[in-house]
């Protein structure tokens, strides 16, 4: 018999354990960094165990009305799954997953499954499972990686980079402080974009304390000076460029470019994928090209972050 439970803060090194320990889970689904902003939004986040109290799987997740959504503050949230769990095991949670959910009042379920180059064993039994309860698929943004696994030789634009570091003494190195390049990339948000980052710099430098193994900070230096920064997530295999921005300077000289070029070919070695992110906006609906292009020129091929929903 399975239970399911609401999590409470006292669950959270039991919760961190078994991410650690899941097939599917990467570290933005751990404690110490959904906690950062616990204040935006009303967890419930649910615990499955079996009979006896053991911990079967979990699903971060939030209240939003009679929405309950996983995760609203997290790229993706799913059901996290242990290396022994079975497909069956799964279809039989999703539909108590359903249960639980109608009996607690809600009526609809955002699911955001973990993209499959996020998984450290193959594990898309929820895709299926999901399939199994009638979920409609609403929204497919696309993402743009680099399988670092094959023998790779540098792109066009690689060794474009790699020829402006040389002739403008471009210099890429790890940062400590986020500070030392933060306004970079919320001027840069502002003027591209018309928005802000994600994070605040207080946040970023408050998660890259609590999780330093998986947020790291460069920065790209001309003449002595910061030109350019990024914010990598690295886990399971995985290097994701959350943040990456250049000054007037270093946009003169494509200094991010040569961040790209530094990260994948020397400052972080032995990882499977660059998830350069997504190129979307409208849930998906619009494509900007001219972004793909340039992740293209990279290397970088596509990989889906979906959407899902399920009418309770």
């Amino acid at each position: 018999m399975t239970s399911i439970q609401r999590y409470t803060p006292d669950m959270a090194p039991q919760w961190d354990a078994f991410v650690a320990r899941s097939r599917n889970a990467t570290f933005l689904l751990s404690r110490p960094y959904m906690d950062y902003h616990a204040d935006r939004f009303t967890d419930h986040s649910l615990v499955f165990r079996d009979d006896a109290g053991k911990i079967l799987s979990l699903l971060p997740a939030n209240a939003d009305g009679d929405t309950i959504l996983s995760h609203g503050g997290l790229t993706y949230g799913s059901l996290v799954l242990a290396p022994e769990t079975s497909a069956v095991d799964v279809l039989a949670w999703m539909e108590q997953l359903k249960e639980y959910l109608r009996n607690n009042s809600f009526k609809q379920l955002v699911y955001k499954p973990v993209p499959h180059i996020y998984h450290k064993r193959p594990s898309d039994d929820d895709l299926y499972a999901l399939f199994r309860v009638g979920a409609t698929l609403n929204a497919r943004n696309l993402a743009s990686a680099i399988d670092l696994r094959q023998p790779l030789e540098s792109s066009r634009l690689g060794k474009r980079a790699a020829k402006r570091m040389r002739r403008f003494a471009i210099s890429v190195e790890p940062c400590h402080d986020p500070a030392n390049f933060w306004q970079i990339i919320v001027d840069d948000r502002r003027e591209r974009h018309n928005t802000t980052p994600v994070h605040t710099l207080e946040e970023i430098q408050l998660l890259a304390r609590r999780c330093p193994d998986n947020i790291r900070c460069f920065v790209a230096k001309a003449q002595g000076e910061i030109v350019a920064g990024a914010v990598i997530f690295a886990d399971n295999g995985v290097l994701h460029l959350q943040y990456a921005a250049a000054n007037s300077t270093g946009k003169e000289i494509h200094a991010v470019d040569a961040i790209y070029h530094s990260l994948i070919f020397n400052l972080l070695p032995g990882f499977n994928y660059f998830d350069f992110g997504t190129s979307n906006e409208r849930s998906g609906l619009y494509l900007n090209a001219g972004m793909v292009a340039h992740k293209e020129e990279f290397g970088a091929r596509s990989v889906a972050y979906d959407t899902y929903t399920i009418n309770l």
